[in-house]
């Protein structure tokens, strides 16, 4: 869902699904993390422009108005990326922040600013678009818009609409399996 890797291999894709954002209601939505249950448990993946590579993540049950995840990409037998994510409920609605982190846990985000707030919530999907300016120098600001578009009990997409650090727009394109 929610991996934003910004390496040069990563070009847009096609033909991905789109949820379309309603302008009137931005920001204004009724959902809390009892919507987000479904994402409970263990799912692995792989993203689209990313051949060979394996998503592994993982998010806990919403507690005191917090769910976390944690998000690991492999490829080769190397950890690419370890990814921390926090979905809050806040009384501004859900926000969504992920770090990145090296396998010893660096982290790759020196200075982090991001706020991805739940702009649009249906039965089947849910975007969040990031409420902190694009800043170059920033990875954090890179993400602008990430959606969740759902395939029934046991799959989803995960889109991210990025900056990329050349300033170019791109996508990431991500595709997770529940693992029982």
């Amino acid at each position: 869902m929610l991996l934003v890797v910004t390496t040069p291999t990563l070009a847009p894709a096609q033909a991905a699904p789109s949820v379309v954002v309603n302008a009137d209601h931005r920001g204004e939505t009724s959902a809390t993390l009892r919507d987000f249950g479904w994402l409970v448990g263990r799912w692995e993946g792989q993203v689209k422009s990313l051949s060979g590579a394996v998503l592994e993540v993982t998010y806990s049950t919403a507690r005191a108005g917090l769910m976390t995840g944690m998000m690991r990409l492999v490829k080769n037998d190397t950890v690419l990326v370890v990814e921390l994510i926090s979905l809050v409920d806040t009384p501004n609605g859900v926000e969504m922040r992920f770090r990145h982190f090296s396998p010893t846990l660096d982290a790759y985000e020196r200075e982090f600013k991001q706020t991805m707030r739940l702009t649009n919530h249906q039965p089947q999907s849910d975007v969040f678009e990031n409420t902190v300016a694009y800043d170059a120098k920033l990875m954090s600001t890179q993400p602008r818009r990430t959606s969740l578009l759902r395939r029934g009990d046991d799959e989803f997409i995960g889109r991210s609409d990025i900056i990329g650090s050349d300033g170019k727009p791109a996508e990431i394109v991500s595709t997770y399996r529940r693992v029982k």
